[in-house]
């Protein structure tokens, strides 16, 4: 038996004093406002209407809504309460959240039982509006509006005119960080960062490790990150003497085998990770991952496509392993291996079809929620300035969940 060894390190986590125990939050039983959501062709759409529908969860946390480019064209909707937060993120990391507050305490007087209602509105961690109207206090019927989300912009439609919220040369990228609401994306954006794609809660750990320190990936800086809620993968290591299959050896560097479910299909796998060091002192690790067929230790599945190289193969070509410019074998003689990249998670990056470069890159299994990841971050080349984060899947797919850029100032 083993015992369990680490593949990487992170950075320590940051020992916080216990807060006082609060009582929970209490949030209206009927909703007031019907939050809709849809990933459209040209990137997030939405309405806000209002509604009487039953409230449903809880008032701690926001109720959560995440789009993919597969989810286009298929709305979805959050009902939400006084108390009540509401958030949708979109496939191209956009995110949009919607609060709804109880009004002022009324004065004495005429309708004083009836207190108002008001919401607020977020785009990309900016506040937007801010205390709209939701219902009025002694209004005899409820009075219906509708504001619209298209892209970056908000429209009041409650008059059928459509006004924008924002002036016609007021950007929202111009607008500040709403620190009070999104705490940890102020810290990272006075620090230099800024979160692209954001499609889970792990992101915001990430940024939060990275504003510590760009390096916090790197495992020859950082020590043991075991009370982090993103931390390396702690794993048996495989038997001595496990050889890489088919006599496939790392061209630089020494490799380690370690036993665990790479995939999230529930099987454990073997991953082999290379070894190096390079002399930007920067680690670089690829990683070749055998599919397993059980749960209960490893047992390689069958089959030609049982073998998988990260990030070779995540090159948007998936080349076959011979070609992978990080491997080697003898079988291969007079080989001309191509350059390989995994091409950026979304569009509109410089240099982003050749960007997480093979062998400049390092690819680290991570743990969040009983979840693998996988960072992908370079020493060099386009994506120097960038970590992203994947969900590896069975077969050799992955599902990009955060890309996180530091701005070349702050190097």
């Amino acid at each position: 038996m083993h015992a369990p060894a680490v593949l990487a390190a992170l950075s320590l986590a940051l020992a916080a004093p216990a807060a006082f125990a609060q009582p929970p939050p209490v949030c209206g039983a009927t909703a007031e406002v019907a939050l809709i959501c849809r990933q459209g062709e040209n990137g997030r759409k939405a309405s806000l209407v209002r509604t009487d529908l039953p409230a449903r969860g809880g008032c701690g946390q926001p109720l959560l809504e995440t789009f993919t480019a597969s989810d286009r064209d298929r709305p979805r909707s959050l009902a939400l309460a006084v108390g009540q937060s509401g958030e949708c993120r979109f496939a191209d990391g956009g995110s949009l959240r919607v609060q709804v507050q109880a009004g002022p305490s009324p004065p004495a007087g005429p309708c004083s039982g009836q207190p108002t209602a008001t919401f607020s509105l977020w785009l990309d961690d900016r506040r937007v509006a801010d205390a709209r109207e939701v219902r009025s206090r002694c209004e005899n019927a409820p009075t219906p509006w509708t504001y619209r989300v298209d892209g970056d912009a908000v429209y009041d439609c409650s008059n059928g005119d459509c006004g924008p919220l924002l002036a016609p040369d007021q950007a929202l990228s111009t607008l500040p960080v709403d620190a009070a609401e999104f705490p940890a994306a102020a810290a990272a954006a006075s620090d230099g960062l800024q979160r692209l794609l954001d499609r889970g809660p792990v992101c915001a750990e990430l940024e939060r490790q990275l504003a510590l320190s760009w390096d916090a990936l790197d495992p020859f800086r950082r020590g043991d990150d075991a009370g982090a809620p993103l931390h390396r993968v702690v794993a048996s290591q495989a038997p001595p003497g496990a050889a890489m299959p088919d006599a496939l050896e790392f061209v630089r560097g020494e490799s380690r085998a370690f036993d665990f479910d790479f995939d999230n299909d529930g099987l454990i796998d073997r991953v082999y990770l290379g070894d190096l060091r390079d002399e930007g002192e920067w680690y670089a690790s690829p990683l070749l991952v055998v599919a397993g067929a059980a749960a209960q230790g490893f047992q390689a599945h069958a089959g030609a496509a049982a073998a998988n190289a990260v990030p070779c193969q995540w090159d948007g070509a998936r080349p076959p392993l011979s070609h992978c410019d990080d491997l080697r074998s003898p079988a291969w003689s007079r080989r001309e291996p191509l350059r390989q990249a995994v091409p950026a998670p979304l569009p509109g990056i410089a240099g982003g079809d050749d960007f997480f470069q093979t062998r400049t890159t390092t690819a680290l299994p991570l743990r969040f929620d009983d979840t693998t990841y996988v960072a992908l971050w370079s020493a060099s080349g386009p994506a120097r300035d960038y970590v992203a984060l994947y969900r590896p899947r069975p077969g050799g797919r992955r599902e990009a969940v955060c890309l996180i850029q530091r701005k070349p100032g702050a190097r």
